[in-house]
């Protein structure tokens, strides 16, 4: 990485730590805005914000009450190519939040000329880290801050990868100075699907690149774990949350909750508590530098 784009960046340790929240969703606005002496920070989805000002007003209502984190599901960073408009309209979110990161999943969504419609895994690939870093830092100077990339699901392993997705993330972080979004249910639910220590793979991370996490439940469908963010957070994650704690200081945390909606808020909440209790554990005896 060369010096003027990891000036643009900035040090992922000059991150504050931001504490334990959720996401939002319109349908939990009210629960959420009551229960903001609960909630350290919110995470909003950058894609319900790009094609209307009166979203976007919305966003800095929002921004007077809590610290917000965007969370993009359509950059599609493997691509060959990048959305030059789409970069603009998510710079424009990013500036408003004013957040210190932003986020996105290392995955393709589009392809030239069509739109996949779902979050894709990467070949991992010599040529596609290649292209990847290309994009990671062509996006951080763009957004003039770092770049915080997810783990994703998958169903199926992509033929001649010539890397784990473990390996790739790990080599893409060290090439670029982006950081990890490292969400545990989804560590978690593939490596039940596809019959892995997880603990294995979390210790092949590189964990000081950690700058957040999520944590939500699924369901089981036909014998295969769907990471479907419509239930508790399951014991398998948690278990995984306090090993990571146990490792390295967590910054960050989110609670992602988008269906099957609990009728007491309290069931969400006292999740964003307990996610903190871990966030918290090392902060006091190793505080984070400037």
């Amino acid at each position: 990485m060369n010096p003027e784009n990891q000036a643009t960046a900035g040090p992922l340790s000059s991150i504050p730590a931001l504490g334990s929240g959720i996401g939002f969703r319109r349908e939990l606005k009210q629960d959420i805005l009551d229960a903001r002496d609960e909630i350290d920070f919110i995470e909003v989805v950058t894609e319900q914000y790009l094609t209307d000002s009166n979203q976007l007003t919305e966003l800095e209502e929002l921004r007077d009450i809590f610290p917000i984190v965007p969370h993009g599901v359509r950059l599609s960073i493997g691509s060959a190519a990048l959305d030059q408009e789409y970069l603009r309209a998510i710079k424009l979110v990013s500036d408003t939040c004013r957040a210190p990161y932003y986020s996105e999943h290392l995955a393709v969504t589009r392809a030239p000329g069509i739109e996949i419609g779902h979050l894709s895994p990467l070949w991992f690939t010599e040529a596609v880290l290649e292209q990847t870093v290309n994009n990671v830092l062509r996006v951080q100077d763009t957004l003039g801050k770092p770049l915080i990339l997810e783990n994703i699901t998958y169903l199926f392993d992509i033929p001649r990868a010539t890397m784990t997705q473990t390996e790739f993330l790990g080599r893409l972080v060290e090439s670029t100075g982006c950081g990890i979004l490292l969400d545990l249910t989804n560590l978690y639910t593939n490596a039940t699907n596809h019959d892995f220590d997880p603990l294995a793979a979390l210790d092949g991370l590189p964990l000081d690149k950690v700058v957040q996490l999520h944590l939500a439940g699924g369901y089981w469908s036909q014998g295969i774990l769907i990471d479907a963010h419509c239930e508790p957070v399951a014991q398998g994650t948690w278990a995984l949350l306090e090993a990571l704690a146990n490792r390295v200081q967590v910054k960050a945390c989110i609670l992602e909750h988008d269906d099957n909606f609990p009728d007491h808020f309290s069931v969400l909440s006292d999740q964003v508590r307990r996610a903190r209790e871990f966030v918290e554990r090392r902060r006091v005896e190793e505080p984070y530098g400037p």
